[in-house]
């Protein structure tokens, strides 16, 4: 198991993607000056829960991605990961253990700290901040009444977008009982070959290809 857990988190720093803009002025910039605020992007890893999203400083949610794992001795193994995925985002979603409110808590951290420029050894080489979320929620308070705080109203008003779009998300892709508008996009086995595990993933730009299709094919069977 625990290797199963090391492998997991191997699999998902590899993962990780983003994007940068940066003009060549002919001097080094530091890290924080090559890309603005507002186009950063962050990815917060919810390992316990199998989840990890993507999304943007103002509170865009562009990826998400869920961590699938079975038997791999089991004849129908990817099925059987599949459906472990999709019970995942279920349980991430409207289970008791990730709350709304905690969802909203460690993104808005995620958020607040990424607008923090001391902290560049959290940014990759491609402009992507990558937060866990238990390393957020085993930070002490910031104040002395205890509450998890954030720095503006902002980074908590961009988490409850981010969290809203994820409740509509997941309802709508696991609404037929199956991951639709998901792809499978990578996939190895761990544990000397016993365990699979596959990464299936929701992208803002593989909803709209799938919208368009669907609408041209409901648009050929009028």
């Amino acid at each position: 198991m625990k290797k199963t857990v090391i492998a997991l988190s191997l699999l998902a720093a590899i993962g990780v993607t983003g994007c940068s803009t940066t003009k060549d002025a002919g001097v080094r910039a530091p890290v924080e000056s090559t890309t603005a605020i507002k186009d950063t992007r962050i990815t917060t890893e919810f390992a316990d829960e199998g989840v990890k999203l993507h999304y943007t400083f103002t509170g865009k949610l562009e990826k998400i991605e869920v961590f699938g794992v079975a038997p791999a001795w089991k004849g129908n193994y990817t099925i059987l990961a599949e459906a472990d995925a999709m019970d995942k985002l279920v349980k991430f979603v409207h289970g008791k253990d990730v709350s709304s409110q905690r969802r909203v808590k460690v993104i808005s951290r995620s958020i607040e700290r990424a607008a923090d420029s001391t902290l560049n050894k959290f940014q990759s080489n491609d402009s992507t901040v990558a937060f866990k979320a238990s390393d957020l929620e085993s930070e002490a308070p910031a104040n002395n009444d205890g509450e998890f705080n954030t720095k503006t109203n902002t980074a908590k008003r961009n988490a409850s977008v981010v969290d809203q779009t994820l409740i509509n998300t997941v309802t709508n892709i696991t609404a037929r009982g199956r991951l639709t508008g998901v792809r499978k996009a990578r996939d190895m086995k761990v544990d000397d070959g016993k365990t699979y595990v596959a990464v299936y993933e929701w992208s803002e730009n593989q909803q709209a290809t799938a919208d368009f299709i669907r609408d041209r094919m409901m648009n050929r069977a009028k």
